[in-house]
């Protein structure tokens, strides 16, 4: 092996080290980092005829069994003319199926509305719906929001994301009524030895 060689190897392990030394050195991805990347993370988002519409929660709420909850429909016309759509927001349940159930689980719906916009040029407008209508227990719930067809007929939507005719749909959020267990609380004796572990941790440095 030639000196040649040797300097393409160095140059190399030079390289790959400082990456690494990069990788490492970026910040953890805790705390206000955590926050920064779950802002990051883009809504989803139907537009249809030049306008833009999400679909969440209320007041950020988180729902669970036996609510009735509620949702804001937020819609920007991004053109500079009157703009117009005809949408429908539909809220579904899966529960789990029987373990010898040859089927897979199919959703039922516990809840639809079309909404109807007519929007000036670049207009902004949030809608409040309330579903009125009670959680189901140990259920996946999916919120979906279609284009259903012209604005003051009464549509067809499907339990699919995409309604008839091929118009565009998307599901705005998935959540879960089923409880989630409890944290588990240490017994005396656990949490002893946990303390002595962490105590005798800096003499073993």
């Amino acid at each position: 092996m030639n000196a040649k060689d040797l300097l393409t190897i160095a140059t190399a392990a030079l390289g790959t080290a400082t990456l690494t030394v990069a990788f490492f050195a970026s910040a953890p991805l805790s705390g206000d980092n955590a926050n920064l990347l779950a802002a990051t993370i883009a809504t989803p988002k139907l537009a249809a005829n030049g306008i833009e519409m999400t679909l969440s929660a209320a007041q950020g709420r988180e729902f669970k069994e036996g609510d009735q909850p509620e949702f804001e429909l937020r819609a920007v016309n991004t053109l500079k003319q009157p703009a117009q759509v005809a949408v429908c927001v539909i809220v579904t349940a899966t529960t789990p199926g029987g373990l010898m159930s040859r089927i897979g689980p199919m959703p039922s719906v516990l809840w639809q509305d079309q909404v109807d916009l007519a929007l000036k040029p670049n207009e902004t407008r949030v809608l409040n719906l309330a579903t009125r209508t009670k959680l189901p227990a140990k259920s996946s719930i999916s919120v979906s929001l279609s284009q259903v067809g012209d604005p003051g007929k009464a549509g067809n939507p499907s339990l699919a994301p995409l309604a008839p005719n091929g118009q565009p749909g998307i599901v705005s959020m998935r959540f879960s009524t089923v409880p989630r267990p409890p944290t588990p609380t240490p017994t005396p004796a656990l949490a002893d030895a946990t303390a002595a572990r962490v105590a005798a941790t800096p003499a073993l440095r």
